[in-house]
């Protein structure tokens, strides 16, 4: 159990595109360290309730109505939410008795009971 590896989270900032394009360039360089993405989870960018305040303070005057069209036209930068799980690739051969893949390292067809030898 000590020497299993863990779960990475990684987010990626910026529009959907832009998220999912660092993601690709960044799943490349994780899957040759048999990192594999899981899950993926995009949430769009928020403003928060100050700015919302402000261009309201600012209505009063000409610039808070642009404000609240600059709110509106332009969203904030989203997150793209990706989890990797180490998994190792097993050899596989085929049984030659049955035909069903199984593992490398096996000395017996789980699926037919075929004995393998040592060699």
């Amino acid at each position: 159990m000590f020497g299993k590896k863990k779960n990475i989270i990684e987010e990626y900032k910026g529009n959907e595109a832009k998220a999912r394009e660092l993601f690709l360039k960044d799943a490349d360089k994780k899957a040759k360290k048999d990192y594999y993405p899981i899950s993926e989870n995009y949430t769009p960018g928020k403003y928060g309730a100050g700015a919302f305040i402000l261009a309201l303070l600012l209505c009063f005057i000409l610039i808070g109505i642009l404000v609240f069209i600059y709110m509106i036209i332009v969203k904030p930068a989203g997150t793209l939410t990706v989890t990797y799980e180490h998994k190792e690739i097993a050899e596989e051969i085929t049984c030659p008795k049955c035909a069903e893949t199984i593992k490398a390292a096996a000395t017996v067809c789980r699926f037919c009971n075929h004995q393998f030898s040592d060699s």
